[in-house]
């Protein structure tokens, strides 16, 4: 998945169907997940084009979790950091 294929998924998942300009606050939620998995020791070559569902799934958590924050947004970023705990536990470093 490119990192564009993510943003468009991270925009279904908020559940924004029209562009306009509320995009750019659902990709700094993406933004700000991408950079939450680096700090927890994902390496780089995991997150430029990201094809694990783990990872995939912990984005656009987070998105959904904090773009329109509801009743929701505890049980969410619960599983949020259910899929970071999962994550922590796996082979995410450098291959190099």
């Amino acid at each position: 998945m490119t990192i564009d294929e993510l943003k468009a998924a991270a925009k279904l998942r908020a559940r924004k169907m029209s562009s306009d300009a509320l995009d750019e606050d659902v990709y700094r939620h993406l933004d700000f997940a991408i950079a939450d998995l680096k700090r927890i020791g994902v390496a780089e070559e995991f997150l430029k084009n990201p094809e694990d569902p783990l990872i995939i799934e912990a984005a656009l958590t987070y998105v959904k979790a904090n773009y329109s924050m509801d009743s929701n947004h505890e049980r969410l970023m619960n599983n949020y950091n259910m899929i970071l705990t999962k994550i922590k536990g796996g082979d995410y470093k450098s291959k190099q």
